[in-house]
């Protein structure tokens, strides 16, 4: 007939770095259904440790133990949690009881781990809560009860169970001991204790152990029945008729144990997995200075993370844009060559509709002029560069003088690093208004206006090197009125234009190099032609002698006829155009006409523009917005030669693959403090594996607390992403970073972090289950 517990030569030894010390040895035990049993001793005899190794806290070494007949001794982890979960409630001396929780919650929490619902709970609760008299602390934190209370929270924990098997590790209180008699008829209760006389009214079996043996092994008859067999000296036959009875009693009583208990094992039930959620979420915040720590940390991990891939693609990015173009001198990674698809005119209405459209904050008419610039001298200083709107300057910039306030004052743009800025005076008087003389890059071109044109104002702007055409410019930017912006591209379009001069009949080609020139001096609707020019007409006599010309470029062709009014000579070219004599040696092939015959010419509108994007990084949704107004575009950046050439693969392998290693330090990092952290929390699981629940429990539980915590400082990230991209909050380095992630590699860090949390979970969690259950409780505690 098999016992509720068998153990056969068991002995339990613990092993040092260099000594091996004995727990118990070869322990011959019979334990029952039905039997209350008290273990004495000394301290140090081994009672204790007898009593882990019976509810499964602790393995032994030698013998062999049998569970209602089954041997435990090939018994792993999964099967001691599985004994623990069906067969065993603990009442500790410590209690071990969860200090962040309520009574309520405390015994809750043993019967979620045994597989019922949450709504299948209350009532059985609120029953034990009656039985040990604490239904008015049921919503009290135990760490606010006494201790004896605390031991009848540890005996309703233990009973909500409805394990066959309890276990008390030093019970004192008289209230514990009748308690736990009341249940004791369908239970097998074993208790240690130091004052074996609080527990003899109680007990019907007495285990004495020293040194780790059973000395005396005692049944013992409740008082009421001792009376009745006692009251008189009994004879030999009565006696053995007493002790046949009292083992028939034994018997049936563990007939009876075993039926309860195969009937209570047989399948036990599996923790629900909205009962781990639960537990979960409750862990999340039941305590605010592991919340504050957890979350100070896992903020740091998903912004260092965040800002270790922004920073990655951003200098991927950069990368890409330091290559150079073969056809446009400003290489501005947010510029937009836009054209009408009928290659027509641009109107008012194309003005406005362009800068209506999504992501475009502003277009610069004079196309031409970004990418042929101008050049002049202030001072002592060389100021090379764009041309642009004066109305694209950012005055916020503005460090010396003012912004301009008519069509010839003109504001200039110097990076910090600038030449100037060590040789300028606080109120830069020796570089402000003074007139200057526009020349293209060249310095061959003079350009000419009205009125003289002075700078008013100079703006410094920090060395960014954003742009290509800063090295190709020298670090400047000229911003100009548009009257003289139009100007300077109706000039730069006649340096552009393929010219052919006919001299009355004999045409010259002018296809590389400018042939015709503005100056007010010549009368409208004449020409002024070169001394060596004459010799195409008869005898040289070329005045008053008819010439046409006629020009073209990939935008328009223009014609126009002339009257000869003057032959242009060394002597006589500073009288009829006011230029000095050593320029004549510079003339070749060309002509000069009136300013206002050259603008009919040439001045025939804008067929050409340039778009600049808010945010570059949405080019593709950009072109595809004008080319759906029926615009031709072309993004610059996508212009550029590859500097780097083949190297550009191993260039992203070797960033991506530092992106990678920065991840796995970071991840060790946040490990080893989420570790620390989290110590706090080793007692915890460890009660929890006490009171049955399984690794993959404890995992999930685990997970469910980490991972709700690294979404709530993700969250908190994204919405600073928010603010920052909708301007809310103005950092403008971090701007920059973010312009480069997608909404989608959002999703795809916030899967990296998530798998690093179930990593750190997973390894956390396996440190635990890596030493037995009273092991891990002890160095946890």
């Amino acid at each position: 007939m098999s016992h509720t517990i068998e153990l056969r030569k068991v002995s339990k030894y613990y092993a040092g770095e260099d000594t091996v010390s004995m727990g118990f040895s070869r322990i011959d035990l019979n334990l029952d259904i039905g039997e209350f049993v008290a273990i004495t001793g000394e301290s140090g005899s081994g009672k204790s440790t007898l009593l882990n190794v019976i509810s499964g806290l602790d393995t032994y070494e030698e013998g062999e133990m049998f569970v209602c007949g089954e041997d435990t001794t090939a018994y792993g982890t999964e099967d001691y949690e599985n004994y623990r979960k069906t067969y065993i409630g603990n009442i500790f001396q410590d209690f071990n009881l969860i200090n962040s929780y309520s009574v309520y919650q405390n015994i809750e929490a043993v019967m979620l781990l045994s597989g019922r619902k949450k709504r299948q709970c209350k009532q059985r609760i609120l029953e034990l809560l009656e039985l040990v008299g604490l239904s008015e602390y049921r919503r009290t934190k135990v760490s606010r009860l006494s201790g004896g209370q605390k031991q009848r929270v540890a005996i309703a924990r233990a009973l909500a169970k409805d394990a066959p098997i309890i276990v008390v590790d030093s019970a004192s209180a008289e209230s514990v001991m009748e308690t736990l008699s009341k249940i004791s008829d369908d239970k097998l209760v074993i208790i240690v204790t130091h004052n074996y006389e609080q527990a003899e009214p109680y007990v019907t079996r007495k285990l004495t152990m020293n040194d780790g043996k059973i000395i005396e092994d005692k049944y013992i008859k409740k008082a009421e029945e001792e009376e009745d067999i006692y009251a008189e000296e009994p004879t030999y036959e009565e006696t053995v008729a007493a002790e046949r009875v009292g083992r028939t009693e034994r018997e049936e009583s563990s007939k009876k144990g075993n039926r309860i208990v195969r009937t209570m094992t047989q399948a036990p039930r599996k923790m629900r997995k909205m009962s781990e959620l639960r537990l979960g979420l409750r862990n999340t915040f039941n305590l605010p200075a592991k919340f504050i720590l957890l979350f100070i940390v896992y903020f740091f991990v998903s912004t260092a993370v965040l800002s270790q891939y922004a920073t990655t693609v951003n200098n991927l990015h950069q990368a890409e844009l330091l290559g150079f173009s073969e056809y446009f001198t400003n290489s501005s990674s947010d510029r937009i060559i836009v054209k009408k698809a009928d290659e027509s005119r641009f109107t008012e209405e194309d003005f406005n509709r362009i800068l209506s459209t999504n992501n475009i904050k502003s277009i610069v008419k004079n196309d031409l002029a970004l990418d042929s610039g101008v050049s002049f001298t202030l001072g002592d200083y060389y100021v090379d560069g764009p041309v642009m709107p004066v109305e694209q300057a950012d005055e916020s910039l503005l460090m010396y003088g003012r912004m301009p306030e008519n069509d010839y004052e003109l504001l200039i743009k110097c990076d910090s690093s600038s030449d100037l800025l060590y040789s300028i005076s606080d109120d830069g008087s020796e570089y402000l208004n003074k007139e200057v003389v526009l020349q293209d890059m060249n310095q061959i071109q003079k350009y000419k206006f009205d009125k003289p044109l002075t700078v008013v104002g100079i703006i410094v702007e920090e060395n960014t090197n954003e742009n290509s055409y800063y090295s190709m410019f020298g670090y400047s930017t000229v911003y100009a009125s548009e009257r003289i912006c139009n100007d300077l591209l109706v000039s730069m379009m006649a340096n552009s234009s393929k010219t052919e001069l006919n001299f009355g009949g004999t045409r010259v080609s002018g296809e590389y190099e400018r042939s015709v020139y503005s100056n007010p001096m010549v009368p409208e609707g004449k020409v002024y032609i070169l001394e060596d020019q004459a010799y195409y007409y008869k005898d040289g006599k070329a005045k008053d002698q008819d010439f046409s010309l006629k020009v073209s470029n990939r935008f328009f062709e223009s014609s126009a006829d002339f009257k000869i009014a003057e032959i242009i000579t060394y002597n006589n070219i500073n009288s009829l155009l006011g230029m000095p004599r050593e320029e004549f040696e510079m003339l070749y092939n060309c002509v000069f006409i009136n300013d206002k015959d050259f603008n009919n010419l040439f001045d025939k509108g804008y067929f050409q523009i340039s778009a600049y994007m808010e945010e570059e990084t949405d080019s593709e949704a950009t072109l595809q917005a004008l080319n759906d107004q029926n615009y031709t575009t072309l993004a610059v950046k996508d212009s550029l030669s590859d500097m780097m050439g083949d190297s550009s693969v191993v260039v992203q392998l070797i960033a991506y693959g530092r992106l990678i290693i920065e991840f796995i330090i970071l991840f060790f990092i946040a490990y080893a403090v989420i570790r620390l952290i989290m110590r706090s929390r080793n007692q915890y699981y460890s009660t929890l594996r006490i009171l049955g629940a399984t690794k993959k429990n404890t995992d999930n539980i685990l997970r469910v607390e980490l991972i709700l915590m690294m979404f709530l400082a993700y969250a908190v990230d994204i919405v600073f992403v928010v603010l920052v991209k909708k301007g809310i909050v103005n950092i403008p380095a971090v701007s920059e970073l973010l312009y480069f992630i997608k909404p989608i590699e959002y999703g795809a860090l916030a899967v990296l972090l998530l798998l690093m949390s179930l990593l750190i979970a997973n390894r956390y969690s396996r440190s635990i289950f890596t030493r037995s259950a009273m092991k891990a409780f002890r160095e946890g505690a």
